[in-house]
């Protein structure tokens, strides 16, 4: 079945447009939400009058999109992300997780299906995806993958330090202790003998 656009529909065309479609496609989802209606004649026809409409709708789009495309490609978009050892993500990062980071970030939304990720990001760093924005229009997104804050390092990346040697002072101290006891024993044999000798001279 043959329908005109009456809005821009992800992966399907924009405002304006005439598309080939699956009948229960039309029927069930673009007529009930109003997003298209049947190709006729008649809708050809008013089609033509409203066309500098619309074409003047799709300027003003495309005008915003290049208006956010310099803010959105010298914003840094951050990510953060489980890690495991060696740094390497549990599982990778998402169009959905670079869609949100951006809204949230920048107060720019971005359809996930217009996020292109040539590489899967599977560990740390900065990499750069590309998004479009509206038709023609795209930009390319820096973004920075960082692990989630208070996430501890794994145990494979830290390293235990050797045990300290003793100070030289204490080793000092533990060697002269046997030679006190000694002294100590000597003082109290001296006072025997001492004792004694008063006793035989009385």
């Amino acid at each position: 079945m043959e329908v005109i656009l009456l809005k821009d529909v992800d992966h399907l065309g924009h405002e304006g447009d005439i598309v080939k479609v699956a009948d229960g496609y039309a029927r069930n989802y673009l007529f009930p939400k109003l997003l298209a209606e049947k190709s006729t004649p008649a809708n050809q026809r008013a089609l033509s009058q409203r066309r500098r409409a619309i074409e003047r709708r799709e300027a003003e789009k495309r005008s915003d999109a290049q208006a956010l495309v310099e803010g959105l490609a010298a914003a840094g978009i951050v990510i953060q992300a489980a890690v495991g050892e060696g740094g390497r993500l549990h599982g990778q990062v998402t169009s959905q997780q670079i869609s949100e980071a951006i809204e949230q970030q920048t107060g720019i939304q971005v359809n996930r299906r217009n996020i292109e990720i040539s590489t899967p990001i599977r560990e740390l760093g900065d990499f750069t995806v590309n998004a479009r924005l509206y038709k023609e229009v795209r930009c390319e997104v820096t973004l920075h993958v960082v692990p989630v804050p208070g996430e501890e390092t794994p145990l494979g990346d830290i390293s235990v330090p050797a045990p300290a040697e003793e100070p030289p002072a204490q080793a000092e101290a533990e060697a002269v202790a046997p030679t006190e006891t000694i002294s100590e024993d000597t003082g109290d044999e001296d006072a025997i003998a001492e004792a004694s000798t008063e006793s035989t001279e009385n």
